[in-house]
């Protein structure tokens, strides 16, 4: 395991904690990331060190819920991040960071507040941008109601061609195939004439899963009469609502619906590449800071999906755990992307292990519930310690939530 310079670090952890018996971590951010951090280290660590959580929201919006939610009456699913602290005995404050000084062991909140900490978790999530101008970007819950008024205009007969459009450069596509499915689906179910498109520069159907898994979501497009065009990069949106491609061609379209390009958050004090992402070591660690660790959409690890954060998490509160003299396994670098992708007759699961360039190395698939239900876990984000923990809260009730 990879401790830096391990004796100026005892030294300083000596120095912050001398006033206690437990060190603090400090979380920013209530999402996957955040909350799988805290759990797990209640489950490795609770009586050496004390939490504290912090994020821009009361809530942990469980996002992935958001396409089936457009379908459906269901509220926004999200969880209350002061009880999940308060269960764990951990302290949780509404704000949001702006500067590290990594030096001090320090962060600045926007509150003016600064927090000291012996390690700081950063899990504050991606900055999700407009990548289609003229398009309706798809990001979360906030835009459930955009997507159900275009299904009212589509049984109306007033749409007859929606394209769903995936962006190049960094974003995660997987929603969007949802949403394509979800709405042929239903106008199957409705026997309403209309037309669904996907359009993405992926050459073949969700690729990152590797080639057994493209395949089969490529013969479910082609089940529910969603026509896919790979290998297309998506401009804008023209004046007559037609979508322009890189190439100069144009697809018209009635609606055009986008997936947002994320980018990093760019907090002061924190080393980002080029497109503000954070870049850490195998471990977790930010590099070039003591003390300092990140998971989740923020870091330059090109797959941005809350199973991932939740794996980067798990590592980090094993290393943070470890640097506490607690008794643990090594931390283990295991990278699977895991989803449950919906809008067929059965939910698909797809799984692939995933090398340090996010490159699909060993997949494998399930079509069927019934005959998978054993081998693959119903979540739409599984996370070690935050599934479990889940089954066990009851959802919180409130119109949107959004990301910490």
């Amino acid at each position: 395991m990879h401790v830096g310079d391990g004796d100026a670090k005892f030294q300083s952890m000596t120095r912050t904690t001398s006033s206690s018996d437990r060190a603090h971590v400090l979380i920013v951010g209530g999402g996957f990331g955040g909350v799988e951090t805290m759990l797990a280290l209640r489950a490795l660590v609770s009586e050496r060190v004390r939490v504290t959580l912090v994020s821009v929201s009361p809530l942990l919006a469980y996002k992935p819920a958001a396409t089936t939610e457009s379908f459906d009456e269901t509220p926004p699913l999200a969880y209350d991040l002061r009880a999940i602290a308060m269960d764990v005995g951990a302290s949780f404050r509404l704000d949001r960071v702006e500067a590290v000084a990594a030096d001090a062991h320090s962060a600045r909140f926007a509150s003016f507040t600064h927090l000291d900490y012996d390690a700081l978790v950063l899990a504050v999530g991606a900055r999700a941008a407009t990548a289609i101008p003229g398009a309706l970007t798809f990001r979360d819950q906030q835009q459930v109601h955009h997507i159900r008024r275009l299904m009212s205009e589509l049984r109306s007969g007033t749409l007859r061609r929606i394209i769903f459009a995936v962006p190049s450069g960094c974003s995660w596509p997987l929603p969007l195939y949802e949403l394509a499915l979800l709405t042929a689906t239903c106008l199957g179910e409705l026997d309403v004439t209309g037309e669904v498109m996907l359009v993405s520069p992926e050459i073949t159907p969700l690729c990152v899963f590797g080639v057994q898994a493209s395949g089969l979501v490529a013969d479910l497009l082609v089940e529910r009469g969603v026509r896919f065009i790979g290998g297309s990069d998506p401009q804008r949106v023209d004046q007559s609502g037609a979508l322009v491609l890189a190439s100069g061609e144009t697809l018209d379209a009635d609606r055009v619906v986008g997936a947002p390009k994320l980018r990093g958050p760019r907090v002061t004090g924190l080393p980002a590449d080029r497109w503000g992402f954070v870049t850490t070591d195998a471990l977790g660690g930010v590099i070039g800071l003591p003390d300092v660790y990140a998971a989740g959409d923020m870091t330059s690890f090109p797959i941005k999906q809350g199973g991932l954060a939740a794996q980067q998490a798990d590592v980090i509160a094993q290393r943070i755990a470890s640097d506490h003299w607690a008794s643990v396994t090594e931390p283990r670098v295991h990278r699977v992307l895991r989803a449950r992708l919906v809008g067929g007759a059965n939910p698909v699961y797809l799984r692939t292990e995933l090398d340090e360039f996010g490159q699909a190395t060993a997949s494998t698939l399930h079509g069927n519930f019934n005959d998978s239900e054993s081998l693959a876990p119903p979540e739409k984000v599984f996370g070690r310690y935050l599934s479990p923990y889940l089954h066990t809260r009851a959802p919180a009730l409130s119109r949107t939530a959004t990301d910490g």
